[in-house]
């Protein structure tokens, strides 16, 4: 079976527009060989989807799980101090399934790491993109801030700041900056059920999220009505918004499915297109970028802003 590679051209023609030399050399340092799997495998990763979809006890989002994201980034927390080794930040979730999600089908990846590779392109495409000149980043369900770490290579000045509800995120971010791995670097609580009026941003400031919103489901518009009010300078997310999925293709209609098995985020893109109506915000950018784990095309991004 013949083997593919993703090149600067697939990542150009799904985001519109020519990458950087620095993505290009980031690209080629990425092993994002796959393979394309045949129709009997096909049929029966459709069947593991329906068994997912049927499964009574399979985890849901929402505000009860804390504890579960405290114990997941807790491990990271701890090694990191093990090790104190700043790739401890790295999530020990992604490769958990042979097959990932491509380009509106199921393939197979030669490394375990693809999911986590394409992921972390296409964040620092948005940073590169929105994230360059900003004097902070803001990033909200940072978890233990591996995103936000690379954002340093992107922007050597920004202050970085990573919120969580989580006690083991703020001590992992805040245990690298005190070690010197990143001194302008704060780790600090947010609760996207319960927003800290008492952040502020700085002026020319982003915030951004990573698969974050997605635990919370339907109950987005406190954190909306939180931005509106704070106004960073640009939002930038890369979350599962359902209604950029295909309507008549079954591939996508089976991720829409599991996301709302796991009540994931729903309704976000749809509420701030009626903000937007309303003149309160502009939404600047509104696609899905095809790339996605087993179960559900995650990552679509949305970049909007706060009226003046």
């Amino acid at each position: 079976m013949s083997v593919h590679t993703i090149q600067p051209a697939d990542i150009e023609a799904i985001m519109g527009e020519p990458i950087s030399e620095r993505l290009k050399k980031r690209l080629a340092e990425f092993d994002l060989r796959f393979t394309e799997i045949t129709p009997q495998e096909r049929d029966q990763y459709i069947l593991e989807t329906v068994r997912a979809l049927v499964n009574p006890e399979i985890k849901v989002a929402g505000e009860h799980r804390i504890g579960d994201w405290e114990r997941g980034w807790g491990e990271n927390f701890d090694l990191f101090r093990q090790t104190g080794n700043p790739d401890a930040a790295v999530p020990l979730y992604f490769g958990k399934h042979p097959i990932v999600r491509w380009r509106r089908r199921w393939v197979r990846p030669v490394s375990e790491s693809f999911d986590y590779r394409i992921i972390c392109l296409l964040v620092e495409f948005a940073m590169e993109r929105y994230m360059k000149e900003a004097a902070g980043i803001y990033e909200f369900g940072c978890g233990p801030g591996y995103h936000l770490l690379r954002a340093r290579q992107i922007n050597p000045t920004a202050h970085l700041v990573g919120l969580d509800w989580t006690t083991a995120s703020q001590k992992l971010l805040n245990g690298m900056a005190e070690s010197g791995i990143d001194k302008n670097l704060e780790g600090r609580n947010f609760d996207f059920y319960h927003p800290d009026e008492t952040l502020e941003f700085l002026p020319n400031s982003v915030a951004y999220s990573v698969a974050a919103l997605e635990q919370v489901g339907p109950r987005h518009e406190a954190f909306i009505q939180f931005l509106l009010k704070k106004k960073p300078e640009l939002v930038v997310h890369f979350e599962p918004i359902d209604e950029l999925l295909e309507k008549d293709d079954l591939h996508d209609q089976l991720s829409v499915l599991y996301s709302n098995k796991r009540n994931y985020l729903r309704g976000y893109l749809p509420r701030l297109e009626e903000l937007e109506k309303e003149g309160k915000l502009t939404i600047h950018r509104k696609q899905r970028v095809h790339s996605g784990s087993f179960f559900i095309e995650g990552h679509s991004l949305i970049v909007w802003s706060p009226n003046r």
